[in-house]
């Protein structure tokens, strides 16, 4: 009789073989006779994606321009959706697109820029009106009204004007051109 019972000794024998097969594949891949399984690595022509966290424009920004003309004082500003090409920009991308701005505001909901400009504005620079300063004729910037810019005071005093240009200088006597402020000017200056 046996000292163990036939069951005992079959998983015996199967644990032996399995160790021996263990010991013999340790042996085989420490000596180099079988490579080592290679991990699941991506291909060398694949990019692999990284979690990009860096704020960007997105095509629902909203998108705040606002220009301060130093030389009136006015203010304009834009607002709008951004252009394709500034979506996916980060803020230092942003930066080197819109140099000489400064970057009020960057998030993904609302960019504000804003330029000071030494010039004047659109208003100020595209309209000319001759008036009366102190007592002189006068030439402004702008629209006439209470915004409108002395430019220069001429040396042509009021009172040697008729009742009529005086009164249409009180108003804003508006001229189109540089040529036409000029002869305008001549003319009131041979009064």
């Amino acid at each position: 009789m046996l000292p163990f019972p036939p069951k005992i000794i079959r998983r015996i024998l199967l644990a032996a073989g399995l160790l021996a097969v263990g010991a013999a594949l340790a042996a085989a891949y420490s000596s180099g006779l079988l490579p080592w399984p290679a991990k699941e690595s991506p291909a060398r022509d694949t990019e692999v994606a990284k979690q990009d966290t860096k704020i960007k424009i997105t095509a629902a920004t909203d998108f705040t321009q606002k220009i301060t003309y130093l030389k009136c004082g006015d203010e304009e500003t834009f607002h709008s959706k951004p252009a394709d090409n500034l979506i996916g920009l980060t803020a230092a991308q942003l930066q080197k697109v819109y140099a000489g701005w400064t970057m009020d505001k960057f998030d993904t909901q609302e960019v504000a820029l804003s330029l000071k400009v030494d010039s004047y504005c659109r208003e100020h620079a595209n309209n000319m009106f001759i008036g009366v300063k102190d007592g002189y004729v006068a030439v402004y910037s702008g629209r006439p009204g209470p915004r409108a810019i002395v430019r220069e005071i001429t040396k042509i005093p009021v009172q040697r004007l008729t009742v009529e240009d005086t009164e249409e200088l009180r108003r804003g006597m508006v001229v189109k051109s540089r040529e036409e402020l000029l002869r305008t000017l001549e003319g009131m200056q041979s009064q």
